[in-house]
C-alpha cells in the first residue's frame, strides 16, 4: 500500500514562479515522488506535515564531492593542488572499512544539513574493490541521502598531474605515485559493479574518469562505451590548474593542444559529459562545450582554497553552457555547503564586468538544482517542486534571522542563508532530518567513533606530513616553472605593483 504525505502551508519556491515571493501552496507526496501541488489540497488518508513559516526549496545537488578525505577536514592551507596531492592521496588510500563507512557518513550528513539532498560522491577508492564498493553505499543507503557513484578509474599514475615532473626526484615522483592499474582491469570492474548493484531508489552510478592527462584513449574510449550503452553521466577534471593549460599544449598536440579537443576525439564529447572545475579552459573551448551540449560543473570554495584561480563564469554564462555547482573535497574546502557556492557563483560573475547585468540569485538556484539534476543524469527526476518529480525537499524556517526583513527568497537563500535555517530535509519522500534530528542515524554514536578512528588516523598523518618534508622544496620549483610561461590567460587576483 502507498505511503501518503501532505505538506500543508508551506512557501513554495518555484523556478518559474515568484522568487522573491514564493506563493503558499501544498505539496501532496505518495511513496517517494510529488503527485500535486497546489492550495488546500485535500487527502484524508495521508499523514500532514505543517509546513507553517518554512521556505520549500528544491533539494540541493552537489555535483562534485569526494568523500575519500572527510576526516582530513581542517588539516590543510596555504597548499597549492599539486603539493596537497602529497598528502590527500596517501591518507584516502588502503583505509580500513570501518573507516570508509564513517567517513561516508560523515559527509553525507554535513550534505544533509546543508539542504543537499543529492551527492555526486566521485570516489577516489584504492585499492578498488567490491567489499569498499559495498560498504560505500550501504552507508548512503543507510544514511538516506540520494547519492551518485562513481569510482574514479585512472591508468596513467598520479605524478602525471605536475607539469615539470622530470625536474623532481625520483623518490619524490613516487611519493606522488608512479604506478597504475591497466585500463581493461578498471572497465572490467565497473562494469561488473553496475551489473552487481544496479541503480535502485536513491543509488545512481556515474562514471569518472579522474583527468585526460590521467587516463590512456584506451581508458577514455571504453568509459565513453560504457556511458553511452547505460546511459550513464560523465565526470573527469578539465582545467583545474595552469600547469594542465601547458599540459594540453605541450603533449596533446595531435588534438590542438586542448583537453576539450582530447576528449572530443576520444567520443566524450557529448550531453553526458561534465567537466569539473575549468578555471583555465579558453573561451573557444567553453564555446566547443556549449555546443555540444556538454556541462560544466564550478567548484569555487575549492579552486580558492587550492590556489588554482577563479574560473571565467562570465564567459560561461554568456556561451551558454550548462552549469552545476560542488563542493569538492573536504579537505580542499572544509564544508559541503552549496549556499556558499550559490554565492560565489553570484560574487564572482558580477565582479567579471563592470556593467550592471541582469539579477543572479535565481540562476544560482537553478545551477544547484535543475543544473544539478541535468549534469547527474537526472534532469527529469529532481531539481523542481513540481509533479512527477521525487520528493526531494528542503524547509527552511523563515523563522530564522537570516529572514528578518523578508524581502527575497532567492536573494535570502543565496546571499545571506549558511545552512542554519535548514530545519527539516526529505530525500525520496522519506524524512531524513526532521526539526533539526536525523531520523536515519545515531549521529552521538557516529561522533564517538570517529573520534575513536582519528586517534590513528591522526598518527597516520603526522607520519606523512614528515615524510613529505624533502618534497617541498622541489614542488615549489616545478610551481614557479609554471608560472613563469606567458600562457595568454589570466585567472588570478591582480596584487599592486606600484
Amino acid at each position: 500500500m502507498s505511503e501518503r504525505t501532505l505538506i500543508r502551508n508551506g512557501q513554495v519556491y518555484e523556478h518559474g514562479g515568484d522568487v522573491h515571493r514564493p506563493r503558499v501552496a501544498d505539496v501532496l507526496v505518495e511513496d517517494s515522488r510529488i503527485v500535486e501541488v497546489g492550495p488546500q489540497l485535500v487527502a484524508p488518508d495521508a499523514t500532514v506535515v505543517d509546513a507553517s513559516g518554512k521556505l520549500l526549496v528544491p533539494g540541493l545537488i552537489n555535483s562534485h564531492y569526494h568523500s575519500h578525505d572527510t576526516l582530513c577536514r581542517g588539516m590543510f592551507e596555504e597548499q597549492t593542488l599539486e603539493t596537497w596531492l602529497l598528502y590527500t592521496l596517501p591518507m584516502g588510500a588502503g583505509r580500513s572499512q570501518e573507516e570508509i563507512r564513517a567517513r561516508t557518513l560523515v559527509g553525507a550528513l554535513e550534505c544533509l544539513r546543508s539542504g543537499i539532498t543529492t551527492v555526486q560522491d566521485m570516489l577516489g577508492l584504492v585499492p578498488l574493490t567490491e567489499e569498499s564498493v559495498d560498504v560505500v553505499l550501504s552507508a548512503y543507503r543507510e544514511v538516506g541521502i540520494r547519492s551518485v557513484f562513481s569510482p574514479m578509474v585512472w591508468d596513467i599514475p598520479p605524478v602525471a598531474m605536475v607539469r615539470h615532473r622530470d625536474t623532481l626526484p625520483e623518490d619524490v615522483q613516487e611519493m606522488l605515485g608512479t604506478r597504475a592499474q591497466p585500463a581493461k582491469e578498471q572497465l572490467d570492474f565497473l562494469r561488473a559493479q553496475l551489473d552487481r548493484r544496479p541503480a535502485a531508489g536513491a543509488h545512481h552510478w556515474a562514471v569518472a574518469p579522474f583527468a585526460p592527462q590521467r587516463c590512456t584513449p584506451e581508458l577514455l574510449e571504453g568509459c565513453a562505451e560504457l556511458s553511452a550503452e547505460r546511459g550513464l553521466p560523465v565526470f573527469t577534471h578539465v582545467y583545474e590548474t595552469r600547469g594542465q593549460v601547458l599540459i594540453a599544449r605541450e603533449l596533446f598536440g595531435q588534438h590542438g593542444g586542448s583537453l576539450v579537443t582530447f576528449l572530443r576525439d576520444v567520443g566524450l564529447l557529448n550531453p553526458l559529459l561534465n567537466i569539473v572545475h575549468s578555471v583555465w579552459i579558453s573561451r573557444g573551448e567553453i564555446d566547443q562545450m556549449a555546443a555540444a551540449d556538454a556541462g560544466i560543473v564550478l567548484n569555487f570554495l575549492s579552486n580558492l582554497k587550492l590556489k588554482s584561480g577563479v574560473a571565467p563564469v562570465l564567459d560561461m554564462r554568456e556561451a551558454g553552457v550548462r552549469l552545476a555547482l560542488g563542493c569538492d573535497n573536504c579537505s580542499g574546502t572544509d564544508v559541503q555547503n552549496l549556499f556558499q557556492a550559490m554565492k560565489l557563483f553570484c560574487l564572482f560573475a558580477a565582479v567579471s564586468d563592470p556593467e550592471p547585468g541582469p539579477p543572479l540569485a535565481h540562476e544560482a538556484l537553478r545551477h544547484a538544482t535543475l543544473g544539478g539534476a541535468r549534469a547527474v543524469g537526472l534532469g527529469d527526476r529532481i531539481g523542481a517542486i513540481e509533479q512527477g518529480r521525487e520528493a526531494d525537499i528542503v524547509f527552511v524556517d523563515l523563522d530564522d534571522v537570516a529572514y528578518l526583513p523578508y524581502n527575497s527568497a532567492a536573494r535570502q537563500l543565496v546571499y545571506t542563508e549558511t545552512g542554519r535555517g535548514v530545519e527539516s530535509v526529505m530525500v525520496a519522500g522519506r524524512m531524513i532530518l526532521d526539526h533539526g534530528t536525523v531520523t536515519t542515524v545515531d549521529e552521538q554514536a557516529l561522533r564517538e567513533e570517529v573520534a575513536g578512528l582519528m586517534r590513528h588516523f591522526v598518527d597516520d598523518y603526522e607520519q606523512v606530513v614528515k615524510s613529505r618534508e624533502r618534497a617541498l622544496p622541489y614542488m615549489a620549483e616545478a610551481q614557479r616553472r609554471v608560472w613563469s610561461q606567458d600562457i595568454g590567460i589570466d585567472r588570478f587576483l591582480q596584487r599592486t605593483r606600484t
